[in-house]
């Protein structure tokens, strides 16, 4: 692994050289009148809004400002026509893992008007979003360039990532599917490490908090739906992780673990897969 150091008005970026090479080819399209789209994805928590703003702040040459971090369509649809012609923006729905379909079927539907202005404006447009797969077929893989798919080390530790070019971005968008949402199949062309980096320091901080209590309407929010919801994501992805790691060889090790019931896991198992399933959204 060989990271660059960039510096611009003052301050020094490392970025690991073979993005920096994509990038780079990214500000050549924008030179031909071209735009571009890529994608960041990973768990909530793991670092992706880090790694999109680390990617926007060199693409910018270092004048990224928080008014081009929005937190969702509908904030992006607001600012859109303020910036000028080949800008980069941020848009960032890493909270929508806890929305309804209903809100992620909204925000895509403003997503794809918004590809179009895009396109229009010349602008290279970062879409930060927690599943890969959640994102309808037109996004995923007819509009994007490239996956980076954040992800963690055993030990919980940030900083990595994962590149799928468009041929395998697409191999992934219907092998991975059908495979429980799994990253596994086919293989990335290449893997990436990526440094802490926030330019705004507390100022984006508030803004991301501020963003997630707006998105909550505590007079119309199903507080227990949401919590079984949560759940379910939660023993869903922690079945997978030990079919994967082998850590609790039992039934009775996850139910201890977990502090419930057979028959609730059993539910939870049950409901989480089925709405895992290959569903496209086209």
């Amino acid at each position: 692994m060989v990271m660059e150091q960039i510096t611009f008005n003052g301050t020094t970026i490392k970025i690991h050289e073979r993005l920096k090479k994509k990038l780079d080819n990214i500000i050549k399209m924008q030179k031909k009148e071209w735009d571009a789209v890529f994608l960041i994805d990973g768990m909530e928590g793991s670092g992706k809004s880090t790694l999109a703003m680390t990617c926007a702040w060199y693409l910018s040459k270092g004048t990224l400002s928080t008014r081009q971090v929005c937190t969702g369509t509908q904030d992006a649809i607001e600012k859109l026509e303020k910036f000028p012609d080949k800008s980069v923006l941020i848009i960032d729905e890493g909270d929508l893992l806890f929305s309804s379909k209903e809100v992620m079927r909204r925000e895509q539907k403003n997503l794809i008007k918004i590809l179009k202005v895009i396109r229009q404006k010349k602008m290279c447009l970062i879409i930060v979003a927690p599943i890969f797969f959640e994102l309808n077929r037109y996004i995923s893989v007819h509009r994007s360039r490239f996956l980076l798919h954040v992800y963690t080390k055993k030990n919980l530790e940030r900083g990595r990532f994962i590149y799928f070019g468009e041929k395998r971005k697409l191999r992934l968008y219907h092998i991975g599917k059908k495979n429980f949402n799994s990253y596994n199949k086919p293989k990335s062309n290449w893997n990436g490490d990526f440094y802490n980096f926030n330019p705004f320091g507390e100022e984006y901080l508030k803004m991301k908090k501020k963003s997630l209590m707006e998105s909550f309407d505590f007079d119309k929010i199903d507080i227990a739906k949401l919590q079984r919801d949560v759940k379910i994501e939660y023993v869903g992805k922690l079945i997978e992780y030990l079919r994967e790691n082998k850590e609790i060889k039992t039934v009775k090790d996850l139910i201890a673990a977990l502090k419930i019931g057979n028959q609730t896991l059993h539910n939870y198992k049950n409901a989480y897969f089925s709405i895992q399933a290959p569903n496209s959204t086209d």
